[in-house]
């Protein structure tokens, strides 16, 4: 397989006709159909229906149209990256982040990009972080912004803070009283977590407390959406950041009460792949989304504390 043969292969797949796909490669229609009957052929399986009136993909076709657009666009970020040697930026970049990182940095993320870097195209994929480390490994993001991700030799991990938990709730479950509570008594509360696994592993990386909240909690979520709204509505409490409900907490519609004995803390790592070669692009998007999680904690728009790298 080389890339004429998919360039041949995407005319066909695209114009649905030989004679068509052959103008529009400027050669000979012999020349196209050789090199599909060879690509078939390399493949082992047809790649369209030969029809009367033209060419309709099989199943495979379908597949590898899939596989040649990805490749073509490979292509040309990378020629844009070396052509651009990082002083023009431009191309498309997938960066991933939970909600509650998105609610503190994402406009300023979007904003900056558009500002600074007008011919890039930034597309902000937000998951809870068990699916943000699915996300990174499998490639559907360039870099991520991760929870307490586990130690996997599939990505490398930069530490950029500290976030302290609280227990939230609404006040007809905690009251108005600021008092801290001891982490022993969280399951004398309604508790409700995020589904087990990489999920939780997000909230806490520490087996032994999970585990005894876990044992505790009725209800099981993988929606921050659906957390807010069983907060809102009095069902259960939950061990989360201040930033999550930072609005209903300013209006006094939920409570956040601190954790002792053991204070639980998360750590934010900002991780890519580990076979992931860096691109100018990748670099300055990297670079910039640590400086606005800086100016975030600095400026106290994020109750966090900043970590130096190799924690």
């Amino acid at each position: 397989m080389d890339l004429r043969q998919l360039k041949y292969f995407v005319a066909i797949y695209e114009l649905r006709n030989l004679s068509h796909a052959a103008d529009h490669c400027n050669v000979a229609q012999s020349a196209v159909s050789h090199h599909l009957a060879r690509l078939e052929d390399e493949l082992g399986t047809p790649l369209f229906k030969r029809r009367s009136r033209g060419m309709d993909p099989t199943a495979a076709g379908e597949r590898l149209y899939e596989h040649a657009i990805d490749i073509f666009i490979r292509l040309r970020m990378a020629e844009d990256d070396v052509k651009n040697g990082g002083k023009v930026l431009s191309g498309e970049i997938t960066v991933g982040m939970p909600y509650s990182v998105i609610k503190v940095i994402g406009v300023e993320l979007m904003r900056a990009v558009r500002e600074r870097y007008p011919s890039v195209t930034l597309i902000l994929k937000e998951a809870l972080s068990g699916i943000g480390f699915d996300h990174l490994v499998t490639e559907q993001c360039e870099f991520s912004l991760l929870y307490n991700p586990p130690q996997d030799d599939r990505i490398r991990q930069k530490p950029l803070l500290d976030e302290q938990l609280y227990f939230i709730g609404h006040p007809s479950l905690l009251g108005d009283a600021p008092d801290p509570l001891e982490f022993r008594d969280l399951t004398e509360y309604p508790l409700m977590l995020l589904s087990s696994g990489t999920f939780s592993r997000a909230l806490m990386d520490k087996p032994q407390l999970l585990h005894s909240l876990e044992r505790a909690s009725s209800v099981r979520l993988a929606s921050v959406a659906a957390t807010i709204g069983a907060l809102e509505a009095a069902i259960g409490c939950t061990v989360a950041p201040q930033v999550l409900v930072a609005d209903q907490l300013q209006r006094g519609e939920l409570v956040a009460r601190r954790i002792i004995n053991p204070e639980p803390v998360r750590t934010l790592y900002l991780a890519e792949r580990s076979n992931n070669s860096s691109s100018f692009l990748s670099e300055k998007i990297a670079q910039l989304v640590e400086e606005l999680v800086q100016d975030a904690v600095l400026k106290r728009r994020w109750t966090a504390a900043l970590l130096a790298a190799g924690k």
